[in-house]
C-alpha cells in the first residue's frame, strides 16, 4: 500500500514538474515585446 502510494505522488510530483516547465517556457516565448513609444518616455 505504501509503495503504490509513493509512486502515485511520485508520478503527480513529474507530471506537475513538467506543465510548470513547459508553462514556464510557454510564457518567456510568448512575452510580448514593449512598445516604442513606453521606450521613449
Amino acid at each position: 500500500m505504501k509503495k503504490t502510494l509513493s509512486m502515485l505522488l511520485g508520478a503527480v510530483a513529474l507530471v506537475v514538474a513538467g506543465v510548470a516547465t513547459t508553462g514556464c517556457w510557454w510564457a518567456f516565448i510568448d512575452e510580448p515585446e514593449m512598445p516604442k513609444s513606453m521606450l521613449n518616455k
